[in-house]
């Protein structure tokens, strides 16, 4: 038991020090891993690590002597089905060695349940965390925490795959890939030059907006071909390799292309 739970302590410091900057750290679906709270309580909040079907949550807020409290819910199950975006689990309290004590002993580290949690995640950057402490029953609304906004300025080469419908002969399964050339300007209008299979060209422009470690783009798309319309982009996960997200595109009448760009730095 004292082993489990110097296990759980150390993953719960690794998932302070790194959640933060997880990526795509699931195959699973969305990943809500990020910093959560609510702009007008700046103060208090919430770390999740999400891997798979599972979150990992830590809640930092106050007790009753406006000092700060720390607890984990370290196994937060999704429901699974038609509610996927939904996570149940324990809340702990934790109680280990000084920090300034050399060497720690994990010997000492203890675990005390003090309730339960529920996550539920209504968009990709919105959801409610319902929790109980000791018998004290809390609702939040709460939202990724955004201190920096993200640029993905840089030429890449990639790939998209998308659904075509509703647009006659070009209906069906595309994968396109090629070069791309992103233009990000500081006041988040950003323009993104496709060149698919060496043939079509399409600029896909629009404003973009950070939502804690993801990003969208609102806007819209003009092809070589002839193809124009509007253009949406979610679930951005960029860095320094390249970017990742999802696309939908509205091309008149009933004309719809979706689904996902990868591209990776040149």
């Amino acid at each position: 038991m004292k082993r489990l739970l110097a296990m759980i302590f150390t993953v719960l410091a690794t998932c302070l020090s790194f959640a933060p900057v997880a990526r795509a750290a699931n195959t699973w679906g969305t990943d809500y891993s990020d910093m959560w709270w609510i702009p007008s309580e700046s103060g208090w909040g919430a770390n999740i690590a999400h891997q798979r079907e599972v979150v990992f949550m830590t809640l930092y807020v106050y007790g009753p002597d406006s000092r700060m409290r720390w607890y984990a819910a370290t196994n937060m199950q999704s429901r699974g089905g038609a509610s996927a975006s939904v996570f149940d689990g324990d809340m702990y309290e934790f109680a280990g060695p000084y920090f300034g004590a050399v060497p720690f002993n994990p010997q000492n580290v203890n675990a005390r349940r003090a309730g339960s949690a529920t996550l539920t995640f209504n968009s990709v950057s919105q959801g409610t965390l319902n929790y109980s402490i000791d018998g004290v029953q809390i609702s939040k609304p709460i939202q990724r925490q955004t201190f920096r906004d993200n640029n993905i300025s840089g030429s890449y080469v990639g790939s998209q795959s998308s659904t075509v419908s509703g647009c006659g002969a070009t209906n069906g399964i595309r994968v396109d890939g090629g070069a791309t050339v992103v233009s990000h300007a500081p006041d988040n209008v950003v323009s993104i030059t496709t060149s698919l299979n060496g043939a079509a060209t399409c600029i896909y422009s629009g404003n973009y907006l950070q939502n804690g470690r993801l990003g969208e783009i609102t806007g819209s798309v003009t092809c070589s071909e002839g193809a124009n319309g509007s253009f949406y982009m979610s679930e951005i996960e960029a860095g320094y390799l390249g970017y990742i997200g999802r696309f939908a595109t509205s091309l008149g009448g009933s004309c719809t292309e979706s689904g996902t760009m990868a591209w990776l730095t040149r």
